[in-house]
């Protein structure tokens, strides 16, 4: 009997052990599974900005809100890189490449430069961009309609003509306007291109002001500052990141600016018929979405902002001693502050 209630003990203690076993092989392929599932369920996306500057970030800010209200957001479902070249156009190169050998789902490359950066290093994965001037120019795309390869995204052109109208506005009697732009940005000589023609028509005349670096910010300023009615300031990531050096001695030499965007007015900019940088950005979030949910790229054609919003510095309006007249007031934003 002993012999029989030992063998019966032993029986059921390696059933118990078995049954354990099996339970915790049964956990523990559940839990891997579940793991592979939400690995599987995480979006990667590599983010590539030229510089911080206020523009760029809000077209940032704008395309992560977006994606949030699309449900991905970052901490559960989404797992963003984000990279600043800190305007080294290198830079941007190699951090597309870094993006690729990471197999990011999906790249957001801010500037004309971190697109193409993208373009040349991935034919695979697709690459929204955002705040571009004109992708056919840049080479990213043939056919902003129905773009051809991997890479669609929103156009930042600024109406040129309309901004120098505005400046014509204030500055009835302007017959030269300085246009300061970055002769390495593809961006800032299509526009200055663009500013040429529409000057024909309103009897002023362009003067170029060309810089390539922050150093020659504050010489090639002085040097033609004193020959221009006012100073038209494009798109330009070099030149938005400088904005307190050329409103300081815009202001000293009593020039006011036209600028293409908010932060521009509140860096010391006058006015501008200005593009909202974040509704930019949270347009292409929405194509990014739309694309990692299956849409082709073909069918996602490249997209610009239709409004622009009259914005005015009151601040430098009174510095400066300009009128501005009534009819701009009334339907302009008013902002204060800068230089």
């Amino acid at each position: 009997m002993v012999g029989k209630k030992h063998f019966t003990s032993l029986s059921n203690c390696l059933g118990l052990v078995s049954f354990l076993l099996i339970i915790t092989l049964f956990l523990s392929a559940c839990s891997s599974g579940n793991s592979n599932n939400n690995s599987q369920n995480t979006i990667s996306i590599g983010i590539s900005q030229i510089a911080e500057h206020p523009a760029l970030d809000s077209a940032r800010a704008g395309f992560i809100d977006a994606l949030k209200e699309k449900g991905y957001e970052e901490g559960k479902n989404l797992k963003l890189d984000v990279q600043f070249a800190q305007g080294d156009i290198a830079l941007t190169t190699t951090i597309a490449q870094n993006f690729v050998s990471q197999k990011k789902d999906l790249i957001l490359a801010i500037s004309t430069a971190s697109a193409q950066s993208a373009h040349n290093s991935t034919k695979n994965i697709p690459v929204l961009f955002t705040a571009v001037t004109d992708p056919v120019y840049a080479g990213l795309l043939k056919n902003p309609d129905a773009p051809e390869g991997n890479v669609t995204g929103t156009s930042d052109l600024t109406p040129v003509a309309k901004q120098l109208e505005l400046g014509k506005t204030i500055f009835p009697n302007a017959r030269k306007v300085g246009i300061l732009y970055n002769t390495s940005e593809l961006n800032s000589q299509l526009q200055v291109d663009i500013a040429k023609e529409s000057a024909k028509d309103m009897n002023i005349e362009i003067i170029e002001i060309p810089v390539t670096n922050t150093s020659e910010f504050e010489p090639a300023l002085n040097a033609k500052i004193k020959n221009i009615d006012f100073l038209f300031l494009p798109s330009d990531n070099l030149v938005a990141s400088n904005m307190p050096i050329i409103s300081r001695i815009a202001m000293n030499n009593k020039i006011g600016i036209i600028g293409v965007d908010e932060p521009m007015i509140k860096n010391g900019a006058l006015a501008c018929e200005g593009l909202d940088y974040y509704k930019l950005g949270h347009q292409t979030g929405i194509m990014a979405a739309e694309i990692l949910e299956g849409k082709s790229i073909k069918d996602a054609p490249v997209s610009m902002l239709k409004e622009t919003q009259l914005i005015i510095n009151e601040d430098v309006a009174k510095k400066l001693g300009v009128n501005i007249p009534e009819e701009l007031l009334e339907r302009a934003a008013l902002v204060k502050g800068a230089e």
